[in-house]
């Protein structure tokens, strides 16, 4: 992929996040439920989607292990053909932005599972070393009209 591209990436991984999630979620059944924002709820999506990372989603991107706090959730992704040097953190952060709010807002699964019930949606993207080259968080209020 040509470093161009790589702005690109973004907007798979919204889907990719949804999916395993939804996964887990059509096979879990809790004893009583939880409040959806809490660090107990989230701590238990992040362990369920953990069980299948770290996990290529496409050549160029690998899904990390996903963390979680009160009221957040924390996908993280891994650029395996750059360096941070190589890229322009501002200019991903722009993009990936768009393209991420894009998603999660339109995906209805991110929006009613999580946003609409006061989740906050972080994407961070590391280079192949695992150093930061920039994180997008998703608010429930980035999704209002």
């Amino acid at each position: 992929m040509r470093p161009r591209n790589v702005y690109k990436v973004a907007f798979g991984t919204v889907a990719l996040a949804a999916g395993i999630y939804l996964g887990w979620r059509a096979w879990s059944y809790p004893v009583a439920p939880l409040d959806p924002s809490s660090a107990e709820h989230l701590a238990e999506v992040a362990a369920e989607i953990n069980r299948q990372v770290p996990m290529m989603i496409d050549p160029e991107t690998e899904l990390l292990p996903v963390q979680s706090a009160e009221g957040l959730l924390v996908y993280n992704y891994r650029l395996v053909g750059y360096s941070a040097a190589q890229l322009d953190a501002a200019k991903f952060a722009a993009g990936a932005r768009r393209r991420v709010v894009q998603g999660a807002c339109t995906t209805p699964q991110t929006r009613e599972d999580f946003l609409d019930k006061g989740v906050t949606l972080r994407y961070a993207y590391f280079d192949r070393d695992r150093r930061p080259i920039a994180a997008v968080d998703v608010k429930p209020s980035d999704c209002d009209p």
